[in-house]
């Protein structure tokens, strides 16, 4: 009983976090060897498709591999929402499940992975919520065309718990909104295209941060509010709906 209230008080708080902040919710559906084929890493295992990754589940990265003499990127599963190394608990990463690009080198919490432990994030789209005329939140799923697979630009950290147990952590840049996402939100995720996938998990300060050139273009439609769930998952979240169309009555005198 007291685990169950536990977690409708966690699904609670992350359906307030996400009317504050973004990128909040993702997806990742492509089969896992063509994950490993776009991102060049050599493991293969086991991966379903999961259409509502939420903050502190374990998530799917890739960076440059740091135990071998040849350097090749590799695959690794981190919680999303990043714990610094002096973070007094694991709690501290729902957070920062995101860095603003305009702070992420000065940031206490950021600026060492900043500087030397960059991720890809894999995905298929992103959920954004948007407040209609009549102040309804209205998710939108965001994707490129044909909702291929694409990454996100994300920093990594390891953090000791008290028992002396590792736990990598992970988190998403954004950004400012380009004019396609600004209807939606003023912020967006930042992308890495694939010729600056190496540019960017090498890379040490600002001048390898991805220019307009080497991010993604997106497209979005709405979807099922049923997305606001964080226990909800399947195919359906990201189905295409028709908005109905509503009127606000104004005032006749």
């Amino acid at each position: 009983m007291e685990i169950s209230a536990f977690s409708a008080k966690l699904a609670l708080r992350f359906e307030l976090l996400l009317r504050h902040i973004m990128c909040a919710r993702f997806s990742l559906t492509s089969p896992i060897e063509a994950i490993r084929k776009l991102f060049g890493f050599p493991q293969s295992f086991n991966l379903s498709a999961a259409y509502n990754i939420a903050p502190s589940d374990q998530i799917l990265a890739v960076r440059k591999s740091k135990n071998s003499d040849q350097v090749i990127n590799e695959a690794f599963r981190a919680q999303w929402g990043l714990i610094p190394p002096w973070a007094e608990g694991s709690n501290f990463g729902t957070k920062l499940i995101n860095a603003r690009i305009e702070t992420v080198e000065e940031k206490p919490s950021f600026k060492d992975a900043f500087k030397s432990k960059r991720c890809l994030i894999p995905a298929n789209g992103y959920f954004e919520w948007k407040t209609d005329d009549n102040g309804q939140k209205q998710p939108y799923f965001i994707h490129l065309k044909h909702q291929q697979l694409f990454a996100f630009a994300g920093l990594w950290e390891e953090w000791i718990s008290p028992e002396g147990l590792l736990k990598e952590s992970c988190t998403i840049i954004t950004c400012p909104a380009n004019k396609t996402i600004e209807p939606i939100h003023h912020r967006m995720p930042l992308t890495v295209t694939r010729n600056f996938y190496d540019d960017w998990l090498n890379g040490k300060d600002a001048n390898s941060v991805p220019d307009q050139k080497h991010q993604e273009s997106f497209e979005f439609y709405p979807v099922s509010k049923a997305v606001g769930n964080v226990r909800a998952d399947g195919p359906n979240l990201i189905a295409e709906i028709q908005l109905e169309k509503t009127w606000k009555q104004g005032n006749l005198f």
